[in-house]
């Protein structure tokens, strides 16, 4: 008896909610469907539904547990309501009904529009039902975007979330109305800055009222959002200085409605590519001010001249990136101070962690950046002066070594992969000629399955292994030609940071101001 996996999919232009979790559409696909194995005594595996997916999307999550399960050997059937069903995308079609399926022993079958993948028929019409289902994608993808651009000009809000301090209109979705319970904080905000405290304060008073962050808030309130930045990391939960400078550079809050800052690369790639700020979309009093102009107008001017101080800053320290904090893994960030003629003065490092407003890693001073690089110049001359002692250089061809011995083992593990593809095909061939029954065929087919995914996995360890004690022994070459020319460093630059380290990790200072520095040497 074959194994049936049930796949059902309705994208979002037509899902039509019908008060259950399921769409009615959804529901009538899975009962046709079940229908069609009761008829036929086949067995149903599992049921896999997309609700809400373009059949253009890859990431499709059901989707893609039904195509781990088919490589599996779990299925035998994959069945459909029709062929655009399974996917719009001429691409994904030949990649799986025509190919990996054949390979799998998978069968496809669409009831509606009969196609079947052991029908000689169907391999006819099948590039040009999918060339037409891709074309009807395309249609529609040019004519959401045609609505929504109209709906921008029109002052309309097409956001799925209201910026913190506003909320979406229950009697109108496209329009925004201040949310009484965060409008007070957006104004509160921007008020700090404008008097002269800085990013840090004003999160530090946010943090310490207890006040949630906006992602924190939107969860409270039941809304789906989800903000990567806030999900991760020792910030989770509070307010960061990142939080604020979005809300301080965000002209929503002045009754302008800004929009189309990003658009999908294309129907079939839904990653966002964003657009250059004077081609925004912009409509002046869409919906009520948080802010009164002059707050904005004396914020930006602060935000802008405070961006001209820090195009200097850009300059690139010799160990920018370099840096991170022994307690909390996160990098130390730069704190750049100038004198009076606006050069550098002074710069130090503090964990990111703190930096940023969290205030929740231990790690709290900051280290000057020169005292850092003169320990590290320190260390690196005692290593040159240990190599210089000899009159000459000799570095170990350990490297080469390494890599004769992991290609003996790479030759090895792609020979059992090979014969372990070759036993497949030829068990698939001996069940299509009847030497093998079908439930021997998907045991051996799990067991081979299983073997050759794990061989997959070591070819990659050993060639990963490879391509690292390559880079090691190219680092060597260098290091010695580099070591070679020079007997004393007297400045850390940046290509003497780049040949010789790969971190460095600062902890706390002790009760006597000292720190632990560990310094992790690409040597």
């Amino acid at each position: 008896m074959p194994k049936v996996a049930i796949y059902c999919r309705l994208s979002i232009e037509d899902r039509d909610k019908s008060g259950s979790d399921d769409s009615a559409s959804i529901q009538n696909q899975k009962s046709m469907l079940r229908d069609y194995c009761r008829e036929r005594d086949w067995e149903i595996y599992d049921i896999y539904v997309d609700d809400g997916y373009s059949g253009i999307d890859r990431s499709r999550p059901e989707f893609n547990r039904m195509l781990r399960d088919c490589e599996a050997g779990h299925i035998d059937i994959v069945l459909c309501k029709d062929q655009s069903r399974f996917s719009r995308d001429t691409v994904v079609i030949e990649q799986f009904i025509n190919d990996r399926f054949l390979e799998w022993g998978v069968r496809f079958i669409g009831v509606a529009d009969n196609a079947d993948s052991e029908s000689e028929s169907y391999s006819t019409m099948r590039l040009f039902t999918s060339a037409y289902n891709e074309m009807y994608v395309k249609d529609i993808s040019s004519k959401i975007r045609r609505t929504l651009a109209y709906k921008r000009e029109q002052g309309q809000f097409i956001g799925s979330f209201a910026p913190y301090g506003y909320q979406i209109d229950p009697e109108d979705k496209h329009h925004l109305i201040i949310d009484s319970e965060t409008a007070p904080v957006i104004r509160m905000i921007f008020e700090m800055y404008v008097s002269g405290e800085g990013y840090r304060k004003i999160v530090q008073k946010l943090n310490q009222e207890g006040i949630v962050s906006p992602t924190e808030y939107k969860r409270q309130k039941g809304s789906k959002y989800a903000n990567s930045y806030a999900e991760s990391g020792n910030a989770k939960g509070l307010w960061t200085q990142s939080t604020i400078a979005r809300i301080l550079a965000n002209e929503m809050y002045t009754g302008t409605l800004v929009q189309g800052k990003s658009h999908h690369i294309s129907y079939k790639n839904k990653k966002r590519k964003k657009v250059e700020q004077e081609d925004w979309v912009r409509i002046p009093g869409a919906h009520e001010a948080v802010i009164d102009a002059e707050t904005w107008e004396r914020s930006q001017e602060r935000l802008n001249s405070h961006a001209r101080v820090g195009k200097r800053s850009q300059e690139l320290s010799p160990l920018s990136g370099k840096v991170r904090c022994a307690c909390c893994g996160r990098p130390m960030k730069r704190n750049v101070y100038y004198n009076k003629a606006k050069t550098i003065k002074y710069y130090g490092l503090q964990c990111a962690t703190y930096k940023t407003g969290a205030m929740n890693c231990p790690n709290t001073k900051t280290i000057s950046g020169l005292v850092l690089e003169k320990h590290i110049l320190d260390e690196l001359n005692s290593i040159v002066e240990q190599f210089c002692q000899t009159d000459e250089i000799v570095l170990s061809d350990i490297h080469s070594e390494q890599i004769k011995e992991l290609e003996r083992k790479l030759n090895l593990l792609e020979e059992r992969h090979r014969t372990a593809k070759e036993r497949l095909v030829k068990m698939y061939k001996d069940k299509l000629d009847g030497i093998v029954s079908d439930e021997d065929y998907a045991l051996f087919r799990q067991s081979l399955s299983a073997e050759e995914e794990r061989l997959s996995e070591q070819i990659a360890e050993v060639n990963q292994q490879i391509a690292d004690c390559r880079k090691r022994q190219e680092n060597t070459d260098g290091q010695k030609a580099l070591i070679e020319r020079y007997t004393h460093f007297d400045t850390l630059d940046r290509t003497v940071a780049d040949e010789f380290i790969e971190l460095v990790e600062v902890g706390m200072p002790d009760e006597n101001g000292q720190r632990e520095i560990h310094i992790h040497w690409k040597i």
